[in-house]
């Protein structure tokens, strides 16, 4: 076998496994453990309540996002979603309730709670090898990556909708 061959035959085989892991990968993605099943289309109110930072209240009314504490205006439908994408977090582990002591991780009491409805997420420390945070939500802790607890302390005015410009 000549030696352009044997090369072209090795970056063959090459391709094949890198495809395939790719394969797998977007197959795994697929199936990603998330915080809840709620679909954030259908939330009607939201609420955040942190430690130090005033609570904020929001209903969906008409299709857009409306403040109504600490201010009644009207508020950032982004900044709202961004919000909601909260529930949709990547899970990495999930214990039972009673299996980690919800003093040493920040859930007793909780940091911030996140309210959907119905639904109450409760955030807790952050773990401190992989920076993930914790979150009871129904039964269950989860530590999930940590992309977005800032959100959960803004300031109120962060989520208001900019004024109409004047003309």
């Amino acid at each position: 076998m000549r030696r352009q061959n044997r090369n072209l035959l090795w970056l063959a085989g090459v391709c094949v496994v890198l495809g395939s892991a790719v394969y797998v990968q977007l197959g795994r993605e697929q199936r990603v453990d998330r915080l809840s099943a709620i679909d954030p289309a259908q939330v009607r109110s939201l609420r955040v309540e942190c430690r130090g930072c005033a609570t904020r209240r929001f209903e969906r009314v008409e299709g857009h996002w409306q403040m109504r504490e600490p201010r009644d205006v009207r508020a950032d439908d982004a900044a709202v979603e961004r919000l909601l994408a909260i529930a949709s977090a990547p899970v990495r582990f999930r214990h039972p309730r009673g299996a980690l002591d919800a003093g040493k991780i920040g859930l007793d009491p909780p940091q911030a709670v996140l309210t959907l409805d119905a639904m109450v997420l409760r955030f807790g420390a952050t773990d401190a090898i992989n920076g993930d945070r914790y979150v009871e939500v129904g039964a269950t802790i989860a530590l999930v990556p940590d992309r977005f607890s800032a959100l959960l302390f803004e300031p109120a005015e962060r989520e208001m909708a900019a004024p109409p410009a004047a003309h």
